[in-house]
């Protein structure tokens, strides 16, 4: 005859319990095991890739695992993410995307992701600000004398941006509905024939990235009415937010991130946070991005997916109040 003693038993159940949990405790506490790989959307050499390579640089470093920054391009992003989507929901495939994470879903008809449901946000690397900029010698010195030149006139001034759909381009689209003003868009294949014929007079105005436009602005060769977001940019302390010119609310900003699979388990994503933030407080890359004009992030996984959520709204309200399209 055998007798049980219950004290016996609770500790037998707690010892089996234990045994059970380790694993999937060892294999969360166990990463990385194995590299990482950053995939970027875009070519080798600006902002997104010198932004990525960074923090990559960093986590290596604190993570004990090389972390591999590869360029992706093409199809607006979509090659890199949809690479993403594909892949293991466990932390060693990230994407680096751009604010046509949220701006792709409402210019393209078919486009194959749902953001919020197919990635997991992990946290803003960095902001790249859009500054209204015109020639140094244009007829208007702020932003109302522009707004009132145009509704003198409508139709007769044209903006430029890098390319129809892209930020720059939505920035201004938004800025024309705000301040009810007709002018016309006149899209090219990136900022620099943008500039180049804003400075021939060939357009007007154009919202640039300020990676593009904080030099030449210092430099004199371009004049900055107004920045984009909602509060004024560190490198250009005196040039007032859209905002403060008579458009509460006005918003507009670049960011760039980093994106998991969905799924990916929560103590990789903790780990992914805490060390990507490490890396953006640190002044080496602080200083590093300031020279570029980006201003490091570091928001948390819930603000960041809270700021793609609000994006994703935004920028489907505006396409679809526009009547904007890929071409």
């Amino acid at each position: 005859m055998t007798i049980q003693h219950p004290v016996s038993r609770r500790r037998f159940n707690a010892v089996i319990g234990a045994c059970l949990a380790l694993p999937l405790a060892a294999r969360a506490q166990a990463y990385p095991a194995k590299p990482i790989r950053i995939l970027v959307p875009f070519a080798a050499g600006g902002p997104t890739d010198l932004m990525a390579r960074a923090v990559g640089k960093s986590l290596s470093t604190s993570l004990g695992q090389p972390v591999i920054v590869e360029n992706k391009p093409g199809g607006g992003g979509v090659i890199a993410m949809g690479e993403v989507a594909r892949s293991p929901a466990d932390g060693y495939t990230l994407v680096f995307p751009s604010i046509l994470a949220v701006t792709n879903p409402a210019l393209m008809a078919n486009y194959p992701f749902d953001t919020l449901r197919d990635f997991s946000p992990l946290t803003v690397v960095g902001y790249i600000p859009h500054a209204l900029v015109v020639r140094p010698d244009f007829a208007a010195k702020d932003l109302p004398a522009l707004v009132a030149m145009a509704k003198a006139s409508p139709g007769s001034i044209n903006y430029g941006s890098s390319g129809n759909g892209t930020s720059a381009h939505l920035g201004a689209a938004l800025f024309a509905q705000r301040a009810d003003i007709k002018v016309t868009h006149v899209p090219y294949r990136g900022a620099a024939p943008a500039v180049q014929d804003l400075l021939g007079g060939q357009i007007q105005f154009m919202f640039l990235d300020m990676s593009s436009a904080l030099a030449q602005i210092k430099a004199g060769k371009l004049r900055a009415l107004a920045v984009a977001p909602a509060r004024r940019f560190a490198g250009l302390p005196d040039v007032p937010t859209v905002a403060e010119q008579g458009y509460p609310g006005f918003d507009v900003h670049g960011w760039y991130g980093l994106f998991a699979r969905s799924g990916t388990p929560a103590p990789v994503m903790q780990t992914l946070y805490a060390e990507v933030k490490k890396a953006l407080d640190s002044a080496e890359i602080r200083d590093l991005f300031e020279n570029y004009g980006i201003e490091a992030g570091g928001m948390t996984p819930e603000q960041y997916t809270e700021l793609v959520r609000k994006d994703l709204g935004l920028w489907k309200r505006t396409v679809d109040q526009l009547g904007i399209t890929l071409q």
